[in-house]
């Protein structure tokens, strides 16, 4: 959701730009929905380690809210949903946390990261506490999801 291709790098390269949430979020926010916006790690998601997840699990379970939603790079993002899923029933008690990407940045015209991150709201809604991950107007739980190699889209396992 957040890489940017500045122009200087002859558009093959990008960077992690500031956060998209906030633009994100002026557009599809629900009305009267109180939030707060957190940045906890800036990196392309091939990068994240164990320890960045770590962060993250803290800050969910710091969180005074009981609905989450994570923007995430979607080469990693199963990881991460594993990650918080299987700490979930121990540590996180009644939250519900969405981790959701976009398959072109927010940048682009043609993203679907609003489109995502709105659908993360209506799961929020309506999901009972757990870990899921949101894509392409599919719901996944933590663990029952996996990414095709071929479409690159987020299945459920059979």
């Amino acid at each position: 959701i957040d890489k940017a291709y500045p122009r200087l790098m002859g558009g093959w390269a990008f960077e992690i730009a500031e956060p998209a949430a906030g633009r994100i979020l002026e557009r599809v926010t629900p009305p009267n929905f109180k939030l707060s916006v957190a940045s906890v790690c800036m990196k392309d998601s091939q990068e994240i380690t164990d320890e960045d997840r770590e962060v993250l699990f803290s800050a969910c379970v710091k969180a005074t809210c009981e609905r989450i939603i994570v923007t995430h790079g979607t080469d990693t993002m199963i990881d991460t949903a594993q990650y918080l899923g299987s700490r979930h029933a121990e540590h996180l008690g009644n939250k519900r946390i969405c981790l959701t990407g976009s398959m072109r940045p927010e940048r682009f015209v043609d993203t679907d990261a609003h489109f995502n991150v709105g659908m993360c709201f209506g799961v929020l809604g309506v999901a009972p506490p757990g870990v899921y991950l949101c894509m392409n107007g599919v719901v996944h739980a933590w663990d029952s999801v996996f990414r095709d190699a071929e479409t690159g889209l987020f299945k459920a396992k059979e």
